[in-house]
This record gives C-alpha cells, sequence and structure tokens, in this order.
C-alpha cells in the first residue's frame, strides 16, 4: 500500500476532525446549549394586567426551587387551573397571562410558574422528564392551599406533555389539558432543530443522544409512556404545527376515555389562544373542569 504524502496525510487530518466536529463537537454543542437555553424572564406581572397576585416558591423533591404567582388568590370558584408554559418560554408569556387574566375573569383563582431552568427558576431544563416533579410541587402547594377545589393542569408544548404525564398518575389533578404537547421527546428535537435552525434533523437524533449521556434522561418520555388517562383530557393542536402532527394528537387523546380533541385549523406551534381567543379558550377550559368520565 503506498504511504501518503505529507499533504494527502494533512488532508486525511482535516477530514478526520471535520467528521470529529460534525458527528461529536456539534451536537455536543447543541445537546449543551439545549439543556442551557435563554428563556424569556418575567417582564410582565398580572397587576399589569390588572390583576390581584400574591408571589410563592416550593421546592422540588430534588431540591430545585420553582417561582410562581398565584393570580386573583382570593376567587372563589370551585377550580384551581395551574398554566404551564413551553420550553424557553415562562410564566409571563402572553399566551399564559392572557388565558390566566380571562380565567381569573370568570372567577377562578389561576397558579403559573417557571420551569426549572426558565425564568425566575433554579436549576437545569430537561425538556420534560424532570419537570414533572416542578409539577407535582406545584400541585402539592396548591392542594394544601386551596383544599377541596378541583385542580386542573394545563400545559403548551413541553407543558403539555408534561402536564399529561403527571396528571395520569396524579390523583389530586381532576383534569387536563395539553396544547401542542410533544408525543415523545426523541421525536420533537430532530423536528424543532429542523424548525429552528438551518440544520438537518439528524443532528437532532445526534444531540438528543449526548443530552442522554449529559443528564441521564429518559428520550422516550412523554404521552406515549401513558397507557391511559383515567380521567377528562382535552387535546389541543393546530393543523400547521410543525412540530407536532394530528396523528399523534389522535394517538394522545385516544389513552382517555373522555376526551376531548380540538384542531385549531391554521395555527402553528402553541398559536391556538392567539387563533381562538383567550375568552373562548377559557371557556373550553370551564366546560372540562366541569366534564366527567
Amino acid at each position: 500500500m503506498p504511504r501518503l504524502s505529507r499533504r494527502g496525510r494533512l488532508v486525511l487530518v482535516f477530514a478526520t476532525v471535520t467528521v470529529l466536529s460534525v458527528l461529536v463537537a456539534l451536537p455536543g454543542y447543541i445537546a449543551y446549549s439545549s439543556l442551557h437555553p435563554d428563556t424569556c424572564r418575567p417582564s410582565v406581572t398580572p397587576g399589569d394586567l390588572g390583576l390581584g397576585y400574591e408571589g410563592f416558591a416550593v421546592n422540588t423533591s430534588d431540591g430545585v426551587t420553582i417561582q410562581g404567582w398565584v393570580i386573583e388568590p382570593g376567587a372563589i370558584g370551585d377550580t384551581v387551573f395551574i398554566l404551564m408554559h413551553g420550553y424557553t418560554s415562562c410564566r409571563s408569556a402572553p399566551y399564559i397571562l392572557d388565558l390566566a387574566k380571562a380565567l381569573a375573569g370568570r372567577g377562578y383563582p389561576v397558579v403559573v410558574f417557571d420551569f426549572r431552568g426558565h425564568g425566575e427558576s433554579g436549576g437545569s431544563t430537561t425538556i420534560g422528564p424532570r419537570e414533572v416533579l416542578d409539577v407535582e410541587a406545584v400541585v402539592g402547594y396548591v392542594a394544601e392551599r386551596f383544599p377541596g377545589r378541583r385542580i386542573v393542569l394545563v400545559g403548551f408544548s413541553m407543558g403539555g406533555a408534561v402536564a399529561i404525564v403527571e396528571g395520569a398518575g396524579d390523583p389530586r389533578v381532576y383534569a387536563v389539558a395539553a396544547d401542542s404537547p410533544y408525543y415523545r421527546l426523541a421525536d420533537v428535537v430532530p423536528r424543532w432543530l429542523e424548525y429552528k435552525t438551518p440544520l438537518p434533523g439528524w443532528m437532532g437524533v445526534l444531540a438528543g443522544f449526548y443530552g442522554q449521556l449529559m443528564t441521564g434522561i429518559d428520550l422516550d418520555f412523554g404521552p406515549a409512556m401513558v397507557e391511559r388517562v383515567e380521567k377528562p383530557l382535552m387535546i389541543v393542536y393546530g393543523t400547521r404545527d410543525p412540530l407536532v402532527t394530528p396523528e399523534e394528537m389522535r394517538e394522545i387523546a385516544s389513552r382517555s376515555p373522555c376526551s376531548i380533541l380540538v384542531g385549531v385549523p391554521g395555527a402553528g406551534h402553541v398559536e391556538a389562544v392567539e387563533k381562538l381567543g383567550s375568552e373562548r379558550y377559557a371557556e373550553m377550559l370551564v366546560e372540562l373542569a366541569h366534564r366527567s368520565c
């Protein structure tokens, strides 16, 4: 076998470094940055919308401090709605506070909070798996503060997936509404990468693998792992959502014997509140809260 020239060896080294960068360094960077993203910070408060509110903080079972607000704590409605934002968002996102205002206007107390690694909460995001502990802690706080009232989880995107997983197994939760929830974390990561960047989806598959190595999270996490949701369940999705499919939404809805599936024509990812209007969306949630299986 002929020996490579010095130039040939340099080309081979360069090619090897390039391949390793593509297969290791770049996906590793994507994984790390995805687990430590820039997120929104609460810049608008419920008070700016004319709502009464109180701040609260709870600690999760793994030691993360979660910051939140109780909106209209004196409201006497029979249900408390817990609204949960999506990945890189926070509790002051317009779709969260607009919906909170509409629900509070109907006499219901509303709780909003920042997931770990988002807004003013501590810790780092896992894009779903450990966020279940955040919801568990907030539900515990709500159950103690509002004894005897129904608790309805309302989650968007990542928050929707977490709401289904936590709500399915928590007897304190009466009903669950999930807007644009991913079906399985491993499936949504490459779609998200293609949606948000010019990079190919297969790079997201590698990034997911490295993220799993970094954190130990389960890439199979999501509603796909939930066999049954024995309580009222509403799934909302946009017909133009690039991150979830109608087939996945129908599959999730099939897990409950009394589910409602709402496809919003022309809506993209987490655009249903805007398309339907917060008042109509709030009406659907109130109807869900008084539905029985």
